[in-house]
């Protein structure tokens, strides 16, 4: 059988499922490769940092929405982008047509938007925000999308931690948190189905974007179709169980789950979801809210194996739904323990990895530093923040409270934001930090050139200039003529030397 007939097959697996219409446009947005969509990142937006006060959040939340639409509308002429609102995130668009590739711009080479399939936003939207700090997991983070969106909902503020099985896809996932400038984070490279052992009741939100066939019944160039046996559907649930089992179980009373998909095989979707309701009865609510609000429903039956009734409330996203690919999610609420068994998670004694508090003192001088070269007050934006500097060697990183507090002992692949490191007792900041709070600077900063900004872009130094005021040596803020951060160069005598690093670089 031709891959034509085979995806003609799948098609007609859901023709009963479907009225005429709906199996119409089915065939219809198959044959169609969805349009990507551009997610912005408002850790990177110029506008203020909320604290997480509940009153001051209320505050900022008009502020917050209209500097992301303001930047969005920007873009969209800036580059002649032919756009379409996605209903279920007011800080992304589709892109329909593009004057300009949206993957070929300064901004995207900065990390101030993400391009990924448009359902997959959805997911993450289903979680509520909050004002108060959150331990979050994304159990299946690789390359780290929908991780950087949770990062988002609290400004950074949260604790994050992306756990991914497979070591060889830690590498790009920590390359788009760093693009992305949070700090607030731990990378870890452990099973899934761990987690709920170790970590019982410990989260108080958790993504599980599990590993899937992949079908999402519309042509494709980065996964084409292919034959699915039901084999393949049954070892891939029989994971996604024991997946799902474990973020239960490390779930707090009263926390949130989503778990989804990028498929719509009911074997990986709403059959998965029914075995832990039907496991644990009344232990998790399917929150009907999000289904009823975009007018969709999961399946409660399929192919004569009926399903739990609450299932109905999960999201299915048909390829004409909202003209994406399709997709799977469900959020759920936990609201009595599920039974399990303890077990010890790796550990290691916090000394070996060479960390050790600041001082007092140079705690001061650290925050007198940057106050008197950037004019910001760095110990007040780190308490908001809930970070801590510390010490190893002569470098000094920015690591999470949070984990320091509730983790402290296990491993980890990556953890927090280099601040900085002292160089012959002088203290000069990172790249990583200018990239992310450079736009804060209210000095130490210069306007580059337009004529000069794809020059910059590319990678090179700029010479003959000596900016007024700021001393050789000083690591600065580089800014475009419409206060777009472009990174971090270091001043000598008539040089601007280029601090990009190279996933920033235009090539």
């Amino acid at each position: 059988m031709s891959l034509l007939d085979e995806f003609t097959v799948a098609l007609q697996r859901y023709q009963p499922y479907l009225d005429e219409t709906q199996y119409a446009n089915l065939v219809s947005e198959s044959e169609q490769i969805a349009p990507s969509a551009v997610r912005l990142n408002l850790l990177k937006l110029t506008s203020p940092q909320p604290h997480h006060l509940t009153e001051e959040r209320k505050l900022f939340k008009e502020e917050e929405e209209k500097a992301a639409t303001d930047r969005l509308d920007y873009l969209t002429s800036k580059y002649g982008w032919t756009i379409k609102p996605l209903p279920f995130s007011t800080n992304s668009i589709q892109i329909l047509e593009a004057e300009t590739s949206p993957s070929q711009t300064h901004e995207f080479l900065l990390g101030q938007y993400y391009l990924q399939d448009a359902a997959s936003i959805l997911p993450v939207s289903l979680l509520s925000p909050s004002d108060k700090p959150l331990l979050k997991l994304d159990m299946a983070a690789s390359p780290g999308g929908k991780t950087t969106q949770m990062i988002d909902a609290s400004l950074d503020r949260d604790l994050m931690i992306a756990n991914d099985s497979a070591a060889s896809r830690l590498s790009a996932l920590r390359t788009v948190l760093q693009t992305w400038g949070t700090a607030n984070y731990a990378i870890t490279n452990y099973p899934g189905e761990r987690w709920g052992d170790w970590f019982p009741e410990t989260f108080d939100q958790i993504l599980l974007d599990a590993p899937c066939s992949m079908q999402s019944l519309r042509t494709s160039s980065s996964h084409p179709h292919r034959p699915i046996t039901e084999d393949e559907r049954g070892r891939l649930a029989s994971r996604q169980q024991a997946l799902l089992f474990s973020a239960a179980r490390a779930l707090k009373i009263g926390g949130e789950l989503v778990y989804s998909t990028c498929t719509l095989a009911p074997e990986e979707d709403e059959a998965v979801v029914s075995v832990l309701l039907e496991t644990y009865p009344g232990a998790f609510r399917v929150d009907p809210v999000p289904a009823q609000k975009f007018g969709v429903s999961g399946l409660i039956q399929f192919e004569g194996r009926i399903y739990h009734p609450d299932v109905v409330h999960s999201l299915r996203i048909w390829p004409f739904t909202f003209q994406t690919n399709g997709f799977f999610a469900v959020k759920l609420i936990k609201n009595a323990p599920v039974p399990g068994e303890p077990v010890s998670p790796p550990s290691r004694d916090f000394a070996s990895t060479g960390f050790s508090p600041l001082s007092e003192r140079l705690s001061r001088e650290l925050n007198d530093i940057i106050q008197e070269t950037y004019g910001l007050d760095f110990n007040t934006a780190m308490e908001e923040m809930n970070l801590v500097p510390m010490r190893k060697d002569n470098d000094i990183q920015l690591l999470p409270a949070s984990y320091l507090l509730h983790f402290k002992t296990l491993p980890y692949n990556a953890l927090g934001m280099p601040l900085g490191r002292f160089i012959r007792d002088q203290f000069e900041v990172s790249v990583d930090f200018v990239l992310r709070f450079g736009s804060l600077f209210s000095s130490s900063t210069w306007q580059v050139p337009e004529y000069l900004v794809d020059k910059w872009m590319k990678g090179f130094d700029i010479r003959g200039i000596d900016p007024p005021g700021i001393k050789p040596g000083t690591v600065i803020a580089m800014r475009d003529e419409e206060g777009n951060n472009l990174g971090a160069a270091k001043y000598s005598s008539k040089r601007l030397r280029n601090l990009l690093p190279n996933r920033h670089i235009s090539h």
